[in-house]
């Protein structure tokens, strides 16, 4: 898998899409891996890293990747559809929502970011 940078200069109302496959990458990460679900937590920016997706140093970690408490992988698996939608779509409420990965929030966010 090729590796993809945002832009350094990016604002959260521009930044672009994420590919496919690494939006394909991450969610079956995080519905399935136990180890990179607790790297997600810990350092959403090496996990993101880890899928293919590097944001520049001085890029803002979004803020849907900044959670308390990771929706569970259950969670994550049901809504996979909706939230690749909009992470790969062109819609950048995946990217605008703070709770689009919390847990218990994670359908809700992408139902409502349409």
């Amino acid at each position: 898998m090729q590796a993809v940078s945002m832009p350094p200069a990016a604002e959260a109302s521009s930044k672009p899409p994420i590919p496919p496959e690494v939006a394909i990458a991450l969610l079956k990460a995080l519905g399935s891996d136990d180890a990179f679900r607790q790297l997600f937590i810990s350092d959403p920016r090496t996990a993101l890293s880890e899928v293919g997706f590097h944001l520049p140093s001085e890029a803002a970690t979004p803020m849907c990747m900044m959670v308390d408490e990771l929706a569970s992988k259950e969670e994550i698996s049901s809504a996979f559809d909706a939230l690749y939608v909009h992470l790969t779509g062109s819609s950048r409420a995946a990217m605008l929502l703070p709770h689009f990965f919390a847990a218990g929030h994670t359908i809700k966010a992408a139902n409502s970011a349409a």
